[in-house]
């Protein structure tokens, strides 16, 4: 009983400090956390690689409200922008959701792997705000861009914001900043969505979702806070380093299944 106890607790504490993880960044990036929260669900809790997606989806929730509500209020989210995306983003969360049970696991490694890898990249090369098409063909574009981030935020447990942001900053052009808070507003639909969905279909670890969820809007907000005050180089270089390390992580499981 008492060994139960102290296995449960060890758990939600390493559950929370993931969930802590996963908030700052969200703040910081304008990410879901997932990028972060799924192989440290894999590494610390020994979830497997399925299971780790959903529940990191599940605990995106309240992290991507707190960071929309964070961001909303020093006027950072484009409304207009992230209306489009939201109606492209939950028919993919849906989708990609609904994908996961069938999806092969080794395939999934392989496919975060190359993300994680991709996002890292793309942050060590700092892009700036450039309208690349207006108009109905820009509505277009964030319907699509919406899709393909709901897909990955239903297959891959993320908020999406690693398609998103420089989706909105190299096409749309919205600066940096406003690009973070509306992905973050994005992703609170496609997470309650493909959340919803992967609870369904019992994918989700509940407690642990609900400890890192919980743990994560204080921190979020702190992210915030960072990505308006003392966000500098070589924070994003940092976490890019990071997101390249848990890449080639990722990809050296994939020779587990070969």
């Amino acid at each position: 009983m008492i060994g139960e106890t102290l296995l449960l607790t060890r758990t939600n504490f390493i559950a929370a400090l993931i969930g802590i993880l996963g908030g700052v960044l969200a703040g910081l990036f304008g990410v879901g956390g997932g990028l972060i929260m799924v192989p440290l669900l894999v590494g610390w809790l020994h979830l497997d690689q399925k299971t780790a997606h959903a529940t990191s989806l599940a605990a995106v929730v309240p992290i991507a409200i707190a960071g929309t509500f964070g961001f909303a209020q020093s006027g950072n989210v484009d409304w207009l922008a992230a209306t489009y995306l939201l109606c492209g983003s939950v028919l993919g969360a849906f989708f990609g959701a609904r994908s996961l049970r069938t999806f092969p696991t080794k395939y999934l490694h392989t496919v975060f792997g190359i993300l994680l890898v991709a996002s890292g990249l793309r942050l060590l090369f700092r892009a700036e705000p450039h309208q690349v098409v207006d108009g109905f063909g820009g509505h277009l574009l964030l319907l699509a861009v919406g899709f393909f981030a709901g897909v990955l935020a239903g297959l891959l447990g993320i908020g999406g914001g690693v398609i998103v942001v420089p989706a909105l900053i190299i096409a749309a052009g919205i600066d940096s900043i406003t690009a973070r808070g509306t992905s973050l507003a994005v992703a609170v639909g496609a997470s309650v969505v493909g959340g919803l969905t992967h609870f369904q279909q019992r994918n989700v670890q509940t407690d642990s979702a609900l400890v890192m969820g919980l743990a994560g809007v204080p921190a979020t907000f702190l992210g915030v806070y960072l990505s308006h005050e003392v966000v500098s180089s070589q924070v994003t270089f940092l976490f890019a380093i990071l997101l390249i390390a848990l890449g080639v992580q990722q990809g050296r499981k994939i020779f587990l299944y070969t």
